[in-house]
């Protein structure tokens, strides 16, 4: 079982587009998992799916945005999974799916990258026991 938890958006300016999503759909960034100017996490006051900023200008090295292309919207949907390794190898044993990097270590968890059908990045994702306490914490939960 999975559920859509977020929404990566490649951005030109992430300053503007973050305080857009702030000040006109009262969005809240979260400190603990936003890095500066390159990655800003924002989540709903009524908690729906977040939304990540992700700068578009480094995404070469960053594995499941790398190879993007702004044609597409720069748009990613990321979906949270209980063990993202265990989803990689039924996805890759399958045979159909596009998988788009093999699965690593982001830091805060294990994902991989994938497209749907129809050709949609798709992040597939875990979060490591430490990092869902802090979630629990702050109601990310």
């Amino acid at each position: 079982m999975s559920h859509l938890d977020l929404v990566t958006l490649l951005v030109d300016d992430l300053d503007r587009t973050k305080a857009f999503y702030i000040d006109l759909l009262g969005f809240e960034e979260v400190p603990e998992f936003s890095r500066g100017s390159s990655f800003s996490w924002l989540r709903s006051k009524k908690r729906s799916a977040s939304i990540a900023l992700f700068n578009a200008a480094e995404k070469a090295g960053r594995p499941t945005v790398a190879h993007i292309p702004n044609e597409s919207g720069g748009v990613m949907l990321g979906f949270e999974v209980e063990d993202a390794d265990a989803v990689y190898q039924e996805w890759k044993a399958r045979g159909d799916i596009p998988l788009r990097t093999d699965v690593f270590d982001m830091g805060k968890g294990r994902t991989f990258g994938s497209m749907d059908p129809s050709g949609n990045f798709i992040q597939v994702f875990d979060v490591y026991p430490h990092f869902r306490e802090i979630q629990r914490r702050i109601g990310m939960d």
